[in-house]
């Protein structure tokens, strides 16, 4: 029997205090910041679910980066942003073009600089609706070529709760135009939004799944985030829907395709099966070959509780840290979990 454990959403922003620091990780250009959630994206366990972060709304989140929460600075900038005048709609619009122009030609900006600019803007949609009507045309407006510039914008905005309901209202749009190249960014914001995506966004999502449909490595992960959300048996006709999750994230896990994706969808049937369940097919997976992805997915997996460490477990992953191709750092998080449960 699936035993439901409590649901730990994905984070879907970068820090924006991180992102200040020199802007690095979004003006080494989008590929790299998407490469990056992507990353953080297969663990689990308390590397992959963080301390709740302002988006989900009194869960324990999950999943997209090994830090704790990162959806934004609002926290450490409350001082700052009650004692912050409101801008004017005008005055938004043309802050908004300055400061994604910036971004844009890779301007060099301070910590201080985009704080400034994060606090400006959430006083200013919190004070005027007519300034959250022109961030959420502005939001709309922006190309899913600048998926980087996007990404900053969503994570600016999801510590308000005016910021959210904009957030919310954009991944709604998305899905009812179709928007595919925007997917992702859909995928992400419904996780992070429990009970908020409309049923044929799960059916969608699992119809692409189980047919192969083409995604680049962040909406494939998203898409895998997303519809581990079915482990919440409130979602209705949950449990059909989970039986069909389960076959095409088998066929996934025992592809051929990114070790990444691979590994994630392991992750998912852990979580949609009991612990014990959950062991068994952790010993299938290593037994068709281990893989850095797979090794510290079923590790972080038996830290969470999400997979019981049996004793046909211990020895598949003892088996797996002595490949040859096994990293330090697969063997460090061995002695860490495994024989720390010794």
């Amino acid at each position: 029997m699936f035993s439901p454990r409590l649901a730990r959403k994905a984070v879907v922003g970068v820090s924006v205090l991180a992102v200040a620091a020199g802007c690095a990780l979004f003006l080494d250009g989008y590929g790299v910041a998407g490469h990056t959630q992507a990353q953080a994206l297969r663990t689990s366990g308390a590397a992959v679910h963080p301390n709740p972060m302002p988006m989900a709304a009194g869960s324990a989140p999950a999943s997209l980066t090994g830090a704790g929460s990162t959806m934004g600075s609002f926290a450490a900038d409350q001082a700052t942003t009650s004692t912050t005048p409101p801008d004017s709609p005008q005055q938004t619009a043309e802050n908004l073009r300055a400061f994604f122009d910036k971004i844009q030609k890779q301007a060099n900006l301070s910590p201080e600089e985009t704080a400034e600019f994060q606090a400006r803007l959430l006083a200013s949609i919190e004070s005027n609706p007519l300034v959250g009507k022109v961030v959420e045309q502005f939001y709309r407006d922006m190309p899913a070529e600048q998926g980087m510039e996007r990404e900053m914008l969503r994570s600016m905005l999801v510590p308000s709760a005016v910021g959210r309901g904009i957030v919310l209202q954009e991944a709604n749009a998305i899905w009812e135009n179709k928007a595919q190249p925007k997917f992702a960014e859909m995928y992400e914001t419904y996780f992070n939004l429990p009970g908020q995506a409309p049923q044929e966004v799960l059916v969608r999502a699992l119809a692409d799944l189980k047919k192969g449909a083409p995604a680049d490595e962040r909406t494939a992960v998203a898409r895998l985030n997303f519809i581990g959300t079915l482990e919440d048996p409130s979602i209705p006709d949950a449990a059909n829907l989970r039986s069909d999750a389960i076959q095409a994230l088998t066929q996934i896990a025992q592809g051929q395709g990114s070790e990444l994706v691979r590994a994630l969808a392991v992750q998912k049937l852990y979580r949609l099966n009991s612990p014990a369940e959950a062991s068994n097919i952790a010993v299938g997976q290593l037994a068709q070959g281990a893989y850095p992805e797979l090794v510290r997915e079923t590790l972080n997996s038996i830290n969470s509780g999400d997979v019981e460490l049996t004793p046909n477990l211990r020895t598949a992953l003892t088996t797996a840290v002595k490949r040859p191709t096994a990293s330090a750092e697969e063997k460090q998080q061995y002695k860490q979990v495994v024989d720390a449960r010794s």
